[in-house]
């Protein structure tokens, strides 16, 4: 170690022969400048090292990552399209063209023939007709129809019969028509009055069945249509009938 006395102002130190030259070198690099003629030296104090002091780096705490289930992750079921049955088509059959019907040239028409004039309406054959025939129940139990020969002005004619036959063809006549009313139906409604009273033998017995009747004349002529009626022992009625001349 240098003497610090050595470095006083006007003393040149004394060196030893082996480091000259380093001391040369030195003096180069700092740049000092001995003072002419050498009589003087400036001292330059070199820094005394100072000690770096070096932190150790404390370990950094690395978090050490807890596991974690792993999820089971299943697979996605995957949907099996079903099968459905293709309809068979059933062929149609084309329909084969139908035939273009020939047209038959027809014949020049005949020519029209006369029409014929409307048939004129028959005239009656009977010179009398059943103008009117009308029932009403009844309970009796006697069959009684009273009967009206009228001419057009409700005249009462006379000289005319009532003619009925039974189912069994019993005929019975009345007596021939009076000139006025002789009598009226029984009570009701309606209120019919004759100048023929048509009662069969015997009067007790309602007999049922099919029943022809017409008009005839003085003479034992029909004069009128038959007609018929059906008379029912469970549903009785009384008959009126008017005839008057066609």
């Amino acid at each position: 170690m240098r003497n610090p006395e050595t470095w006083k102002l006007g003393k040149i130190p004394s060196f030893h022969p082996s480091i000259l030259p380093s001391f040369l070198v030195l003096t180069l690099l700092t740049g000092c400048t001995l003072a002419s003629p050498f009589n003087q030296l400036v001292a330059i104090n070199e820094p005394t090292p100072t000690a770096t002091v070096v932190k150790t780096l404390q370990p950094t705490f690395t978090a050490t990552p807890v596991p974690t289930d792993t999820p089971t992750i299943s697979p996605t079921p995957t949907l099996t399209a079903i099968t459905t049955d293709t309809p068979t088509l059933t062929p149609t059959r084309t329909p084969r063209p139908t035939r273009t019907p020939t047209v038959t040239p027809t014949g020049t028409p005949a020519p029209p023939t006369n029409t014929p004039p409307p048939t004129p309406t028959p005239i009656p054959t009977m010179p009398f007709r059943l103008a009117e025939l009308y029932t009403q129940p009844t309970e009796a139990n006697i069959l009684s129809i009273m009967t009206a020969v009228q001419g057009g002005d409700n005249a009462w004619i006379p000289g005319f019969r009532l003619v009925g036959i039974d189912p069994n063809g019993i005929v019975t006549r009345s007596e021939p028509s009076a000139d006025r009313a002789i009598g009226n139906t029984p009570p009701g409604g309606v209120v019919k009055s004759g100048n023929i009273k048509f009662e069969p033998q015997p009067r007790a017995v309602y007999i049922a069945g099919v029943w022809n009747f017409y008009l005839e004349n003085g003479e034992g002529q029909p004069v009128s249509e038959t007609f018929t009626i059906d008379m029912n022992v469970e549903n009785r009625v009384w008959y009126f009938f008017r005839f008057q001349p066609n």
